[in-house]
This record gives C-alpha cells, structure tokens and sequence, in this order.
C-alpha cells in the first residue's frame, strides 16, 4: 500500500490488480485471475462433457465464496455482500443445471471420470471435521484458547504507540492533516469508522478519558475523567440535580 500511495509508476503498472481491494486485502488480485483462469481451463479440461464443466465450476465457484467472504476484500461493504450472494447463485444454479444434463457415458465411464474429484473433496471434508474436533478436545483442557500473552503484547504495542505519538505531536513532526491523508491512504471508509469507534472506547474504559466531539470544527476536546465509576456516576447524578434545581428557580419567578 506504501507503494501503491507513494510511487506513481508503481501505481500505474498494479493499478488494476490493487486498485480495487482494500489496502489491507491487497493480495486478492491474484486469486480472481485464478479464478478466471480456472473458468477458461474447464472448457480445454473437458471439451463435450457438460457434467463434468458444470460441476467443476460450481466447485471453483463455492471455493471462490467461501475465501472471499472471509476476506472480504472489496472497498465497498456492499460489493462483498454482492459479489458473496452473485457467486454463491451461480453456483447453486450450475447445480441445478445438472439435472437437465443429458448422460450419454455410462455409469461405469462416469465413476472413473469423476471419482479422484469425489474423493479429494471427501477428504477435505473428513480432515476439516478431525481438525474441528482436535482443536475442542485440546480447547477443554485448557491447552489453547485466551491467553494473556496477546493482551501483554497488545498492552506494550499500545504504550509504544502512545508515546510515539505524543513525542511526534510533540516535536511537531505530525499533525491532523497528516494523520488524515494517512488514513486516507491504508484504511477505507468503513475500517475508518470502526477504527474512531474503537480508539473512542479505548480512551474512555483504558485511559479514563473521553473526546467530546461539537458540531464545529475544532470543537474537539479530550478531558480526563478522574475517580472511580461509581464516584463518576455520583458526580453526574449530583450535576443533573443541580441543573434540575437551577430550571426550576428560572421557571418559578415566572409563575
């Protein structure tokens, strides 16, 4: 993505590869040209059996899927959910196609035809249900799942983060346009407004601050919270209090 932002003549060359994907999912250019190379194989692998170039692209197709909706690469939430539902389609309707298929081989020709297919996908399935199992067995007694190391590491990365930031702030070698157009550049709308949501709850349950956001601009404004939560909530619950009694003083003279 540094590239892709910073070099125009790399930009040029890779633009209809990355252009498309989020910065993060860079790499799925690739796998639609596989894709699609995979369609144009069909036809060369069997030329006149229409079973056989019907199954073969559903199964190209649900592996399409199924890697495309757990990346979802595009820019645009709701391209993935197109592309997701549109492939998922195609799909199910080359399934369907098969029903109309006419059988011209007999069933002997058919199962040495398409046995080595049955059976790869059999033993993926069989090896994902094992995997599954192991991973719940070795979950139960405690040998994988949560640990504090990622939280330790999470925490120090965090700390680190902090004092970059503000030794750079600082020094002045950052400022708001500069931090705007970088996440401009790495992150797309969405992930930008998953990234606000998640940095404004940490400051808030980590830090004990919170950004009090107006309608101006510059009306931006971190404050501190000091005290427990308990002592917080006293402190509003007196604050509405006094706002209440204050109302009720202004409105009373004009009875």
């Amino acid at each position: 993505p540094r590239m892709f932002t910073g070099n125009p003549t790399f930009k040029t060359g890779t633009g209809f590869l990355l252009s498309r994907w989020k910065p993060t999912i860079w790499y799925f250019g690739p796998a639609v040209m596989l894709r699609n190379l995979c369609f144009a194989l069909i036809g060369v692998a069997y030329p006149s059996d229409g079973i056989a170039q019907l199954v073969l692209a559903s199964s190209i197709l649900s592996i399409y899927a199924a890697f495309q909706s757990t990346q979802a690469p595009w820019r645009s939430g709701a391209l993935n959910r197109v592309d997701t539902v549109l492939t998922i389609t195609v799909s199910v309707l080359c399934m369907f196609l098969l029903t109309i298929v006419p059988m011209e081989d007999e069933k002997e020709v058919r199962l040495d035809r398409y046995r080595p297919y049955v059976l790869v996908f059999f033993l993926f399935a069989m090896a994902t249900m094992v995997g599954m199992l192991l991973y719940a067995v070795l979950f139960l007694f405690g040998k994988i799942g949560p640990s504090t190391k990622a939280t330790k590491n999470a925490t120090k990365t965090l700390m680190d983060a902090v004092k970059e930031m503000n030794r750079q702030i600082q020094s002045q070698e950052i400022s708001e346009e500069k931090v705007y157009e970088r996440l401009g550049q790495f992150l797309t709308v969405q992930e930008q407004s998953a990234f606000a949501s998640l940095l404004q709850w940490t400051l808030q349950e980590v830090f004990n601050a919170s950004v009090a956001t107006g309608s101006g601009k510059g009306s931006r404004r971190l404050s501190m919270n000091t005290g427990s939560t308990a002592e917080r909530g006293e402190r509003d619950r007196r604050a509405s209090l006094s706002k209440s009694s204050e109302s009720q003083e202004k409105v009373a003279p004009s009875e």
